[in-house]
């Protein structure tokens, strides 16, 4: 496949593009701005991966921000807050500016966050086996102040 090389001048607003040193533009169609961005992503987050043949995998999908929210059971705006954060790896995408995350690197990022929950519960567990509160009578305790 070749790409063609234009002005830069002859590119429509809303084009995607490349453009190079010399003032000319490579013009992109959506498939191949989708692996332009995916390369990105890869490149970005250091998590390029690559079956047998050479192919991206799954796992290299690119996800909007939407997406990432139904994966990680929050919303679109808590991810915001997330890629803000800089905990996940994200790319703006688009002439809006929309941002879009690396599927594996949501995944990663679903997993250290239970990792971290599951280490803070274990930590409250001991806290209160240690303080004795798993001795208390609760309904004896609430009863006092009734």
């Amino acid at each position: 496949m070749t790409i063609a090389a234009v002005p830069i001048a002859h590119v429509q607003q809303g084009t995607a593009y490349i453009t190079a040193g010399d003032g000319t533009a490579y013009i992109l169609d959506e498939s191949m701005l989708e692996r332009v961005m995916q390369v990105l992503v890869e490149a970005q987050s250091g998590t390029a991966t690559q079956d047998a043949d050479n192919h991206p995998t799954e796992d290299d999908d690119l996800l909007t921000t939407g997406e990432a929210a139904h994966l990680l059971g929050v919303s679109a705006k808590t991810v915001g807050r997330i890629l803000d954060a800089e905990e996940i790896p994200y790319i703006r995408y688009t002439a809006k500016g929309n941002r879009w995350v690396s599927r594996a690197d949501v995944l990663a990022y679903r997993e250290r966050a239970h990792n971290r929950h599951r280490t803070h519960l274990k930590n409250m567990q001991t806290l209160a086996a240690e303080g004795g509160l798993d001795d208390i009578d609760h309904d004896a305790y609430l009863a006092q102040f009734e």
